[in-house]
């Protein structure tokens, strides 16, 4: 919602300043998602802003659930018709991970991902980035008394090429009078955007980072991740150092596992090599992602082969751990979210 349309509207109507921090505590503290769940407010009030306000600029239209129940994806129309998605994950009991979207649709085009294969649509709002978590939280509420313990940056879209709606979002959602979670709940996964990498380790250096690198050849990453074409992996890697130097805080490598493509023996010793001229091991956390079926001609190594590699990165002094896939029978799952 944006407030300060509605403080103009509560002022030349006359009404005490009170009421918007009575809407404002309604809506970030207590996930009302309607006019009538806030019946502090005077019904002629509440009728009156149903016809001027929505009070979460997302609409869901679509919400469904995995099999196993640890998987929540919304899909979520905006006022222009576009529609994106945002899932919920079970990581650990009554707490959940949000993974939001950024943009509709996607300008990388990585060739495995169901978002790229869209193109851009537009760049969200900030209250269009910020109102997946209220409409998902009043959902968790209302159905199961759970609540978000984290957020990930990392549904549709390139978060630094949407980087003021971003930051944005990112401050209401630390903002203790608005959503208030720590920063370090906080996460935002790019492509490789580095100056978005250089801003971000400025303004917000306690907020987490994932780089999605998927190889450390500029030919081969090229293709995967074709920001990289505009950002090659010399750039990437001087921007980490810095922003490592900046902020002393790890960095999250995704690496999305492709069989025959990406997950040979001799490339868990390229990607430590690379890893290894941006700093020491300790400052990396490597999450190896086997492959989602998206439709594209690519295919998942085994599960054994996923161990082997993890246990060769390991063995190189590099802390990994395997991403469970969560959400895939809802097409849920990385990679896997297209807006319909």
């Amino acid at each position: 919602m944006d407030f300060k349309k509605l403080s103009v509207f509560l002022e030349n109507n006359g009404l005490p300043a009170f009421r918007l921090k009575q809407v404002r505590d309604a809506v970030y503290k207590n996930f009302a998602a309607s006019w009538d769940d806030i019946p502090v407010l005077p019904v002629p009030l509440r009728e009156k802003l149903k016809s001027e306000f929505r009070i979460h600029a997302v609409e869901p239209l679509e919400t469904l659930v995995s099999k196993k129940g640890d998987a929540i994806k919304f899909c979520f129309e905006l006022k222009d018709g576009l529609k994106i998605e945002t899932v919920l994950l079970k990581l650990l009991p009554e707490k959940w991970s949000l993974c939001v979207s950024t943009q509709a649709g996607c300008p990388v085009r990585c060739p495995f991902c169901a978002t790229g294969r869209k193109g851009l649509k537009r760049n969200l709002s900030p209250d269009e980035i910020a109102d997946q978590f209220l409409a998902a939280a009043h959902y968790l509420k209302t159905t199961r008394k759970h609540h978000i313990g984290s957020v990930i940056f990392m549904g549709m879209g390139e978060p630094f090429l949407n980087y003021d709606s971003v930051a944005e979002a990112l401050r209401a959602m630390a903002d203790p009078d608005l959503i208030g979670l720590g920063q370090r709940h906080l996460s935002v996964s790019t492509a490789g955007h580095v100056p978005g990498i250089r801003r971000f380790a400025k303004e917000f250096p306690q907020c987490n980072l994932a780089i999605s690198l998927h190889a450390v050849e500029d030919e081969l990453r090229n293709d995967l991740v074709p920001l990289n074409r505009n950002y090659p992996l010399s750039q990437l890697a001087k921007a980490l150092k810095d922003y490592i130097l900046i902020t002393k805080r790890r960095v999250f490598v995704e690496y999305l596992l492709l069989e025959g493509v990406n997950n040979s023996r001799s490339q868990t010793g390229r990607l430590n090599a690379w890893l290894r001229t941006v700093a020491a091991p300790k400052y990396f956390v490597v999450n190896l992602i086997p492959y989602n079926r998206t439709g594209g001609p690519y295919k998942a190594p085994t599960r054994e082969r996923v161990k082997i590699f993890a246990e060769l990165l390991e063995k190189a002094g590099l802390e990994v751990t395997t991403r469970k896939s969560l959400g895939e029978d809802i097409a849920g799952a990385c990679g896997q979210l297209a807006g319909k």
